[in-house]
């Protein structure tokens, strides 16, 4: 791909333009965006180009048979291989060959290769040597991909009266059209009406002919919204997330990019959909950490949209009901104080779980589930511990089932029964006898996600059980399925991680959980009160939101602690005001901002010394502060090391760790070490 001009001095041969792909061109704010990711995230131009590029036109060029390069016309991968009944067919050689031909025949004489496969138990070598010996036919046609769904769900096309304060925020908003570009934070309260505002602000931007971008954290809050949007403002909707398949996701990227949508709602990687005339960007639940990518490139999309916004002169609204700091501290503020119907925030019982017996459900919770299911009511339970159990250990020695490569505990998992690494993906199966004893004592301790829903069983046997965490949603059909067949009429319980907390709009929730809500306080982290205090909030905030009597229970077991006491409240303006001053005092975001390096490598002695070796070196660079190294956890048998650098700039954080990370590239190379810097990192 040519993205600019280089040296005019250069002395090699050069290779004749072959062709040109049709696809989308790619826009200079687009070209621009990925190099400023490069710059920002230290990642390297190739893969922050395929960022920007149409799908497809990344992996275009290929070596052909001579060895020369051939260029593939991406419209070529959305075409489909076909079989059919030849028009004169032979005799089938073998049985297995009838049964091939019969299997077509059935299926009216034509099917694509794929689904024959499958359909008669077959290879496509088999269908191949069949079509050489002329009976089949094996041919190809370009498939246009399906038209994009109706959302199900969708709302009803008359806008809702605004109370006074969502009134306000729209003004605000047309006020920053006006003058932008622009950014400004939409704190509200949960079931304020903020979806209701985003709503407005979209049409306002269309009436003005600018297009608008629509960011949520994950892929499975899309659909809900998608049918609001649809409803509203009609089908020039564009969806964009990782989810799409290739035809759809290209199908997508043409329909934004020739102007055929001027709406696009999505996941992280919609900061980069090829919209025109970008007006608005709208950044929903901007406080959650899924906005940051965790491969390289290592960009966040809420800063991204950000710096496209400010190119394009647009204006950027980020929403939440539990804000970051980091946008508390350095945006203007519009507040939904209240929720849109009037209703009252549930009525929160605290209980400390030293006080109750052994179990993942205390019993005024338990209780109040069964209450909940005599009346025909739903509730929502947070436990954000995927599994069965925590892990599995022996009661008489203390020996604890951990990962031989990565230095963590496994989790129990069930159905099947078995031992389960969340970082590398090994399973085992849990031993008869302890291995460090031989004691018959093996045993869960702790309980996850599965824990819970088998609680509930004994609990509320008669009631529908729905589990959405990681493992359910892949073997449950989707997170939209899972949600849909919790919203369905009738008694439910929906049992997950921090998933169940994430936007989801729901009526009849009548109990709200959060269960183990002091467990991010036991992490290393200089976030985990916000995250803790946030999934509180935001848990608590998903019962009662249609007015129904509602109440929530949280469990944990240093109920006093400053982050359990202000989310029981929902004290969302005092926690912040809290937590700033005590950021500023150690210099981190939003008063400073850090760059993460880890190293990792098979040798852990070698590892140490490097490590050493590297943060002096960072530390030698001027107006920056070091911490570490420090080990962290193996994974997958290599060893690790972190350096966290802390800096009043991005730019200086990440260039004190790349400059000294060159410096000492040869003896990196030779230990074979990696190294990976992370630039705003979320977890450290």
């Amino acid at each position: 791909m040519v993205v600019g001009r280089g040296r005019s001095d250069f002395a090699g041969d050069l290779v004749e333009l072959g062709d040109v792909l049709d696809v989308p061109p790619v826009t200079p704010e687009l070209l621009d965006l990925a190099a400023w990711v490069s710059r920002y995230y230290v990642a390297p131009m190739a893969p922050c180009l395929r960022l920007v590029l149409p799908p497809g036109a990344s992996g275009a060029l290929r070596r052909g048979p001579d060895g020369s390069w051939l260029l593939r016309d991406p419209a070529a991968a959305r075409r489909q291989l076909l079989a059919s009944l030849h028009a004169e067919s032979a005799t089938p050689s073998t049985t297995r060959r009838v049964e091939i031909v019969e299997a077509l025949r059935a299926a009216g004489g034509r099917l694509p290769a794929a689904d024959l496969v499958r359909a008669a138990s077959t290879t496509m070598p088999t269908l191949r040597r069949m079509a050489e010996a002329g009976e089949i036919a094996l041919g190809s046609e370009r498939i246009d991909p399906p038209a994009a769904p109706r959302a199900a769900g969708g709302a009803d096309a008359s806008p809702p009266a605004l109370n006074e304060a969502q009134v306000a925020a729209c003004r605000e908003i047309d006020a920053a059209l006006d003058a932008a570009p622009d950014a400004l934070l939409l704190h509200g309260v949960t079931g304020s009406g903020k979806t209701e505002v985003y709503l407005r602000a979209i049409a306002e931007a269309r009436r003005r002919g600018r297009s608008s971008l629509v960011l949520v954290p994950e892929i499975a809050l899309s659909p809900q919204l998608l049918g609001r949007l649809r409803a509203r403002l009609g089908d020039a909707i564009g969806v964009w997330h990782s989810g799409l398949t290739p035809a759809r996701r290209a199908e997508e990227y043409r329909r934004a990019s020739e102007g055929r949508v001027d709406v696009v709602l999505g996941a992280r990687s919609a900061a980069f959909a090829p919209l025109q005339d970008l007006g608005l960007v709208i950044v929903d639940e901007e406080h959650d950490a899924s906005y940051k990518q965790d491969s390289t490139p290592r960009y966040d999309a809420r800063q991204v949209v950000f710096r496209r916004a400010r190119r394009a002169g647009a204006v950027v609204v980020y929403g939440s009901a539990t804000p970051r700091p980091e946008s508390w501290r350095a945006l203007r503020r519009v507040t939904l104080p209240e929720r849109v119907d009037g209703a009252r925030r549930p009525r929160v019982e605290v209980v400390d779980m030293r006080t109750q017996p052994p179990g993942p459900v205390s019993r005024p919770l338990a209780r109040a589930l069964r209450d909940m299911a005599a009346a025909g009511g739903k509730a929502i339970l947070l436990l954000n511990r995927r599994g069965f159990a925590l892990m599995a250990g022996c009661r008489s020695c203390g020996w604890t089932a951990c990962c031989p490569g990565c230095d963590v505990a496994m989790v129990l998992h069930r159905e099947p029964l078995r031992l389960v690494c969340h970082h590398c993906g090994l399973e085992r199966e849990i031993p008869a006898l302890c291995p460090s004893c031989r004691a018959a004592e093996v045993g869960r301790m702790g309980a996850g996600t599965q824990g819970l829903e088998a609680a509930l069983e004994r609990i509320v046997p008669d009631v529908r059980v729905v589990r959405l965490d990681a493992d359910a949603a892949v073997s449950g059909g989707g997170v939209a399925a899972l949600i849909e067949r919790f919203a369905a009429p009738g008694t439910a319980v929906l049992v997950g991680t921090q998933m169940v907390a994430k936007g989801h709009d729901l009526p009849d929730v009548t109990v709200a959980a959060v269960l183990d809500a002091d467990g991010p306080l036991s992490y290393p982290d200089f976030r985990s009160e916000e995250r803790a205090f946030s999934l509180i909030v935001q848990a608590v905030g998903r019962a009662g939101r249609r007015g129904e009597p509602a109440r929530a229970f949280v469990q944990a077991y240093r109920p006093a602690a400053r982050a359990v006491e202000l989310g029981v409240r929902g004290a969302v303006e005092e926690f912040l005001s809290d937590e700033l001053p005590r950021r500023e005092r150690m210099g981190f975001p939003p008063f400073g901002h850090l760059a993460r390096l880890v190293l990792e490598a098979e040798d852990g002695d070698a590892l140490d010394g490097l490590a050493r070796d590297i943060a002096g070196d960072v530390g030698e660079a001027g107006g920056v502060r070091v911490l570490g190294p420090a080990r962290l956890h193996r994974v997958r048998g290599r060893s690790r090391r972190g350096i966290l650098v802390r800096a009043a700039a991005a730019a200086a954080a990440a260039e004190a760790l790349t400059a000294a990370v060159a410096r000492r590239s040869d003896e990196l190379r030779r230990a074979g070490v990696r190294a990976t810097v992370d630039v705003d990192p979320q977890t450290v």
